[in-house]
Formats: structure tokens, C-alpha cells, sequence
């Protein structure tokens, strides 16, 4: 089990240089506290980067912080590109969604309906399983397979790295984020198309949407106008040493820049790319097997901040972290692009507070949960004999501690994201609270860097 980590502060100072602003119909107010919030929190998350916010279809705020090399001192440029991850999945998604539209493949067929040679569990697998992060297969990058570990992987051995792994659970039934669903995804669309995952990607959506600078990285060819990727650990930033991109596949493997991010979202929203009626479901939690829904779509997660909805999703990969989060009540769109990986969760915050400040929301908007609620997740709650987590309420607020004897965490606040679901400042660590239905106990799932750690039963 993961260890909940505490953060590691920046030791390199904010560069006070902004760079190519395009403020189009930007007011005083918006420029100034956005630039503040860069100013004040950029050197805890990385030594660079880029923020885009449009409003209303239109590019209100868009400037770049800091520096894209440390040792050269080179300024950060609001063109350069970044890996943007997971933000790649809603590539995926769109990409597969337009098969299912040209009546390729359907959501309900198999995944051995493609992928023959695929083992055959228990329950039948779905493409909207996949989709959805709710086939139950585990993600790739959280086994071991030493006979099949390689330096890189072509899609099929990429596949068999995971293929032969028992299910975590009844597809349908749970969400669980799993990296293994659109590394599967990736190798679909070659199968049915006859065509590379890249060429697809270039053709059908970069070139459609007008995407100038997005591309599927290709191993050892470098891409131009990137930044140097950096990784803050227990000895501080350091150079990130990048994997290899056939590891991250259709799950991670884009590079794009914060004005590409926005002329894709402007593309899907045109129609473009995709007929409205399967954008929606994209954009719609799934219904899980026992009527409750997840918070995610097809390649987005669908969530709130505070009170207003929200369709985002954050990637986050060796040397870079991005987020992106579209608050369609506002019609006001958010890229923040960062060059380095950092185990803290100061870079989503920070996206959240910008998107904030860009919808006329106080940065300290805190969500509000009844107190009644909160009474109710006090208490003792078990992963093994000796690890327990105490949750107490106190000034109107959720603590929790780790009264593990020889590892023990002192008591943090922990602040919600929605009526369940809590994070601490501390750490990357998010707490979900939640009902088992099989134990009848309240439970916590915590997940750490957005990854699932462990449940934890209420005992007491």
C-alpha cells in the first residue's frame, strides 16, 4: 500500500517575466488576479508555464510564466508544447466514438469481437467499458509482468503486457481509472481502421480540427518548441527522464499546446468531429450497474466546482502536468500547462482556483457539506491491524490521521471537493467517502496522485 506523501516545496524562484499576452476583451480584474495567483503559487508546481482561458468562444487570457529551462534560463513562450498525459484519452474517446458513428464497431460489442486473441473472462467486456473506466481490468501501470517487460512495445505487446490478468470486478459495476482501458482503445482503432493510432489521430481529428502543433509523440524524435520536463522527488527538481512513448500509447502519449487545446474543444463543440448526440454521452457520467453513476464520461470527467458543473480532465506524465476544465454554465474554458511532474496536488488546485477567479467566483469559494453528513463519517476506519485512519469533526471541519503506531501521520484538515469526496493540502491524497454495499459499512477509498491506494471499512 502507498504511503500518504507530504509535500516538497520548490526551491526555484517565480521568474517575474509574463510573455505573450493576448488579452482580448480581458478586463483589468481578470489579468491581475490571474497574474497574482501565477506570481504567488507557479514555484511550488514548476519552473514554467502556460495558462490559456477563453470566454464565450473567444481567447480572454493567455500568457506564459517563468521558465522553460532552468539552466539556460530560457523564458517560457506560450506556443511551446507539452505531453499532456491522460488529457490524450478524450483523443481516444472522440476517435472511437467516430467509428461507433460510422457504424464501424458498436459500444455494446466485445472487445474479442476486435482484439481476438484476448483471454475470455468471467463477465463480458464492452468498447463502453472501456470507455468509461469500468471494465474491471487493472491498469497496466500498476503490475508486473518481468517475462514481458521490454525498453518499448508495439500496441499488441503493449496489450499482452496485461491481457492475462484476473478482473478487479464485474465490468459495469465500479468506476476504476485504469490506464490498460484506452491502451486497449488504441489498439481497437488500429484494428478496425487498418491504420497506425497516430495516422488516425492526424487524419480524422488534428487535421479536421485545425491542429497545427498536436501530435503522437514518436520514440527519439524530439518535438519542437517543448520544453525541458522536470520531476520534483525527495532531492528537489531534477531533469525527468521521459519514458518511452509506446508505454503511454492511445492512455498518454499526445504532445499539443494551450491554443490547440482550445481550437480542439472549439472543434467538438462545432461538430466537427462528432454529431452532438454521442458528444453528449461523452459528457454524461455513466450509470453504473447498481443505478448510481460515476463521474466520468467517455475520456472526461464530468464533476463540480463548488456549485457550478464541469467537464475536464487532468494528464500528468513524466516532466509535465496539464488541466483542462470547460465550466459550461459560464461557457469559459481553461488550459494550464506545467513543466514538471510533481507529486503535490498544488497544479489541479491551482487550475481550480484560476477557473475561478476566470468565473467570477472568490478563490476561497469553499464547497459546502452538511455538517449532519460530515457527523456521520466520524470514526475508526480499517485497512489491516495495524493501519487505521481516524476521521474527527471539529470547527466545522473533517480531520483525519493515520494511527498507525510506527508510521503515524499527524492530523490534517481535509477540505471537499463535493459532498463526499475530500482532498488535503498536504499531499495528493484524495479521501472518497462511500457506501459498501456488500459490508454494509461506510467505507473510504483513498487514492493517492489520482490513483487508487486502498478501502478502508468504518469499524468504529
Amino acid at each position: 500500500m502507498n504511503k500518504f506523501l507530504l509535500a516538497i516545496g520548490c526551491a526555484i524562484c517565480f521568474s517575474t517575466q509574463v510573455y505573450g499576452q493576448k488579452q482580448n476583451g480581458t478586463t483589468e480584474s481578470l489579468a491581475t488576479a490571474v497574474d497574482g495567483l501565477l506570481a504567488a503559487r507557479l514555484a511550488a508546481v514548476a519552473p514554467g508555464g502556460v495558462v490559456l482561458i477563453a470566454k464565450k468562444g473567444t481567447i480572454a487570457y493567455e500568457k506564459a510564466f517563468g521558465l522553460a529551462n532552468v539552466k539556460t534560463a530560457t523564458p517560457m513562450q506560450p506556443d511551446m508544447a507539452f505531453r499532456i498525459g491522460s488529457i490524450t484519452k478524450q483523443f481516444t474517446a472522440i476517435a472511437i466514438l467516430q467509428l461507433v458513428e460510422a457504424g464501424k464497431i458498436s459500444l455494446q460489442d466485445s472487445i474479442q469481437r476486435y482484439v481476438v486473441d484476448y483471454p475470455h473472462k468471467q463477465y463480458p467486456i464492452t468498447i463502453e467499458h472501456l470507455l468509461t473506466h469500468t471494465s474491471g481490468i487493472k491498469d497496466y501501470q500498476a503490475i508486473t509482468n518481468r517475462a514481458a517487460e521490454r525498453a518499448s512495445y508495439t500496441p499488441k505487446q503493449g496489450v499482452d503486457y496485461f491481457k492475462d490478468e484476473p478482473l478487479e470486478f464485474k465490468p459495469g459495476s465500479k468506476f476504476r481509472y485504469s490506464n490498460s482501458n484506452y491502451y486497449l482503445l488504441g489498439y481497437i482503432i488500429e484494428l478496425v481502421t487498418g491504420q497506425s493510432y497516430a495516422n488516425y489521430l492526424q487524419h480524422n481529428l488534428f487535421d479536421k480540427a485545425g491542429l497545427r502543433h498536436t501530435e503522437y509523440l514518436t520514440a527519439n524524435k524530439a518535438v519542437a518548441n517543448m520544453p525541458q520536463g522536470y520531476s520534483r522527488f525527495d532531492k528537489g527538481l531534477e531533469l525527468a527522464e521521459l519514458q518511452d512513448i509506446t508505454i503511454l500509447y492511445a492512455a498518454g502519449g499526445l504532445a499539443s499546446t494551450a491554443e490547440d487545446l482550445f481550437n480542439w474543444h472549439q472543434a467538438l463543440r462545432a461538430g466537427k468531429l462528432l454529431g452532438k448526440k454521442l458528444l453528449k454521452k461523452a459528457h454524461t457520467p455513466y450509470r453504473l450497474s447498481d443505478g448510481t453513476y460515476s463521474d466520468y464520461g467517455y475520456g472526461w470527467y464530468i464533476r463540480k466546482l463548488a456549485v457550478s458543473p464541469t467537464i475536464e480532465h487532468a494528464g500528468s506524465t513524466d516532466g509535465f502536468q496539464a488541466d483542462e476544465v470547460y465550466l459550461p454554465d459560464a461557457d469559459t474554458y481553461v488550459v494550464t500547462l506545467f513543466n514538471c511532474f510533481e507529486q503535490d496536488m498544488d497544479w489541479t488546485v491551482l487550475t481550480n482556483d484560476i477557473a475561478r477567479v476566470a468565473t467570477g467566483k472568490p478563490v476561497d469559494a469553499a464547497v459546502v457539506v452538511d455538517k449532519a453528513l460530515l457527523a456521520k463519517y466520524v470514526g475508526e476506519y480499517t485497512f489491516d491491524a495495524s493501519h487505521k485512519l481516524l476521521v474527527t469533526f471539529k470547527e466545522g471541519s473533517l480531520f483525519i490521521e493515520d494511527t498507525n503506531p510506527n508510521d503515524r501521520l499527524p492530523q490534517v484538515r481535509v477540505y471537499p471537493q463535493n459532498d463526499h469526496k475530500f482532498y488535503m493540502k498536504e499531499a495528493p491524497v484524495v479521501f472518497d467517502f462511500l457506501y459498501d454495499n456488500e459490508k454494509k459499512l461506510l467505507k473510504i477509498i483513498t487514492y493517492v496522485s489520482g490513483r487508487k491506494d486502498a478501502e478502508w471499512l468504518k469499524t468504529n
